[in-house]
């Protein structure tokens, strides 16, 4: 372990406002903000006597041996902050203990600080009282009380100041009912001490004031104050892990290292059946963040947490350190100088190898009849009679790829593809290109070209005739390169479900994926769709509950997992699971049409608008971005004109042909309106193009398709198959 040294000191915490919608919607602006940032700051803590310790994303961690000079640089950084564009910080600043140890900064005065930054206004500095009492001797401050909140993670409540000199702008007072509400766990931290009948009648009121009936039961607010007297979780089980995204050490260190490298650790830990992996989208959620590992872990549901740093040495070298945490104990850690490319995908194997058997689940070796022959090799003939391929009983996985340009363009092509935005899917399929023309054997990359052109399907990025060939093709591909790739074997199922219409296929290819790797998140999401359009809604929840234990906050999952649970019932938590993707992730489309649409179905149109209206802002360039918006607005009676001016413009550009236009949207339109004939005629349209509605629409959903009549449209869908494919099963 790292020696450790403990100190006094003033605190700085800071972040950028909006940064994160920035960076989904210009990525390299956001890259340049923050170099940006840094070019002005770093001169000034320097000037100050400052210590910059750590960056954080878009956020900075500073320390200063005065608070009167931690106070005078915050007001400088925001003064020169307010003459770059965009460029708008909030600051928070707390005097405590620090212990540094090694790369890490820890403490209470760390978390304290941290929690009192998103208290400031944009543009300002909030303060603890600590710091106000040391600067309240100097008349070149003024401040102004905004409250004394419950800080999470902090036992005690604190008053909170902002700084209104200086030209800095008054922060929002917050009043006794907007304190946030702590979890249980804070709940009972605070009031423990408290004494006799006292605790007891304060701690009563509290549970009657959780305990009232809520006027709306979708927002997420009042599902945390229900939590709140809920009995706590059990603990997750013990063969659960998360790994947290690595920290970047020196600036030459490209973020693809800090993302590529715990995501091959976490493809080889994957194929452990006995293991639940936390997949990655989950785990981002946590970058940069200052709470204790067992914090982190206990909100992925894991067990066990793998936290590591990246360090680029030269052209091809990575320094790079692992530490495994049960709780808050290190139950491992390691570090390797200087590996070469050649050495690091055996590294990380090596690495995922040692976690596996610290959990008492050793990676397996994969096991075959026979070696697949490779691509571009000829088999050879002797005597006219073609040589069988070499028996194998157990042998060790080899990497990927011994490419090193090729493994670094699919992990810029991952980089992209997890957006699962129209541009990001686009420029994922290019890295994913160039990867396997460096590395024409490279399975894994072949495997992802076939999951971007499926996602393509998935939101009508592209006409099916365009994507879905494709998609196939590198699918095949993959498989014969590597028969064992369980993604691969996913991404058939979607193509057989789908596309092809061969539902026995899918749900064998569904069921192969799962046996060679029992942890990707999205087969198990894939494998519930398949038992959906089927018409099995029990094991449909049960298949989507799996993926959701191995991607807890990845917002894709969690509308479809919400979707499932409102299909059989159990409303409250579909809603609650619903609103909180959607306000963890307000750039996610997924959760937020589920919530949109449902709201529409109830007819609460005033609540479905500004959901729609938010997915227009995030579709801003596809034909049928305005619908939604515009169906409410005609429903409510507002804009009517210009909403009805709007679907006409939408289903002029369908009827045109000329832009790619989603067909459901187009029925749903036309059914909303009344014009039933032209729906029909979008069916038949669905069908003989084969796009993706042309399953989903044996649903019947009652909102996009409930007006048809139902022999009529089992006449169109009668290519597809699915009718008599469930007949089948109900004949067996």
């Amino acid at each position: 372990m790292p020696e450790s040294s403990r100190k006094l000191a003033a605190i700085v915490f800071t972040d950028i406002a909006g940064f994160t919608e920035l960076s989904a919607r210009d990525e390299l602006m956001a890259l340049r903000l923050l170099e940006g940032q840094r070019q002005l700051f770093q001169p000034l803590v320097e000037e100050h006597e400052g210590r910059w310790l750590k960056e954080m994303g878009d956020g900075l961690l500073l320390s200063f041996d005065s608070s009167l000079n931690a106070v005078r640089c915050a007001v400088a950084m925001q003064q020169a902050a307010g003459k770059v564009e965009g460029l708008r910080i909030r600051i928070g600043i707390h005097q405590g203990d620090i212990v540094l140890q090694g790369s890490e900064v820890l403490g209470d005065g760390v978390n304290i600080a941290s929690r009192i930054e998103p208290l400031s206004p944009v543009g300002g500095v909030a303060l603890s009282e600590k710091i106000q009492q040391d600067i309240a001797s100097h008349p070149e401050f003024t401040t102004q009380l905004l409250g004394r909140p419950e800080l999470k993670g902090v036992a005690q409540p604190l008053q909170v100041f902002a700084i209104t000199s200086h030209g800095l702008p008054e922060g929002t007072v917050i009043e006794p009912e907007e304190m946030p509400v702590e979890t249980s766990a804070n709940a009972r931290a605070f009031w423990a001490p408290a004494m006799g009948a006292l605790a007891f009648v304060l701690l009563g009121a509290l549970v009657i004031n959780f305990l009232s009936p809520q006027t709306d039961p979708t927002q997420p607010v009042d599902k945390k104050k229900e939590a709140a007297l809920k009995p706590e979780e059990p603990p997750p089980a013990t063969n659960t892990i998360a790994i947290l995204p690595f920290e970047t050490k020196g600036e030459a260190t490209s973020s693809i290292w800090t993302d590529g490298v715990p995501d091959d650790i976490r493809r080889h830990l994957s194929r452990v059946g006995e293991l639940v992996v936390i997949s990655r989208r989950s785990s981002e959620v946590f970058r940069d963040q200052l709470e204790t590992t067992k914090a982190i872990a206990g909100r992925l549901g894991a067990h066990w947490l793998l936290t590591g740093t990246v360090q680029q040495v030269g052209e091809d070298g990575l320094t790079i350190s692992v530490e495994l945490s049960e709780g808050n104990r290190i139950a491992w850690s390691n570090k390797w100088d200087q590996v070469a490319f050649k050495e690091l995908l055996r590294v990380q194997e090596l690495i995922a190898r040692e976690i596996a058997a610290k959990m008492g689940h050793p990676i397996p070796m994969i096991v075959a009849a026979a070696d697949p022959i490779p691509f571009g090799v000829r088999t050879i003939e002797h005597n006219g009679t073609r040589a069988a391929p070499a028996i194998r009983q157990m042998k060790m996985p080899g990497p990927p790829t011994e490419n090193r340009t090729a493994w670094v363009a699919y992990l810029e092509g991952r980089q992209q593809w997890i957006k699962r935005t129209d541009d990001g899917l686009r420029q994922a399929r290019e890295k994913f290109k160039e990867a396997v023309s460096h590395d024409p054997e490279f399975a894994l990359a072949h495997c992802y070209l076939a999951f971007t052109d499926i996602m393509m399907f998935y939101y009508n990025v592209e006409p099916p005739a365009d994507v879905m060939p494709r998609a196939k093709k590198s699918a095949r591909l993959a498989l014969r390169l590597d028969p064992q790739l369980g993604e691969a074997h996913a991404a058939m199922g979607n193509i057989h479900l789908f596309y092809d219409w061969d539902f026995e296929a899918a749900a064998d290819s569904y069921e192969k994926a799962i046996q060679f790797n029992p942890n990707h998140a999205f087969t198990y999401c894939w494998y519930g769709q398949f038992y959906e359009v089927i018409g099995d809604n029990q094991r449909r929840l049960e298949l989507i509950r799996k993926a959701y234990e191995r991607e807890p906050l990845n917002p894709v999952i969690n509308g479809v997992y919400a979707a499932a649970l409102k299909h059989t019932g159990q409303e409250e938590q579909a809603w609650s699971i619903a609103n909180q993707a959607a306000k963890d992730h307000p750039s996610c489309i997924l959760p937020l049409r589920c919530l949109a649409r449902w709201h529409f179905a109830e007819g609460s149109f005033e609540k479905a608008l500004p959901l729609f209206q938010r997915i227009k802002e995030l579709q801003a360039g596809r034909p049928t971005a305005a619908a939604g918006e515009a169906l409410c607005q005609i429903k409510l009676g507002t804009r009517s004109d210009e909403a009805k001016a709007t679907l006409d413009r939408i289903l002029q550009t369908a009827e045109a042909g000329k832009e790619h236009v989603s067909p459901g949207a187009v029925i749903w339109i036309y059914g909303q309106l009344d014009q039933h004939e032209k729906a029909y005629k979008w069916v038949q349209f669905m069908v003989q193009h084969r796009y993706i509605q042309a399953v989903w629409i044996h649903l019947k959903d009652l909102e996009v398709s409930g007006f048809l009549d139902e022999s009529r449209l089992k006449n169109i869908l009668e290519p597809v198959g699915l009718y008599k494919y469930r007949a089948s099963l109900k004949g067996n």
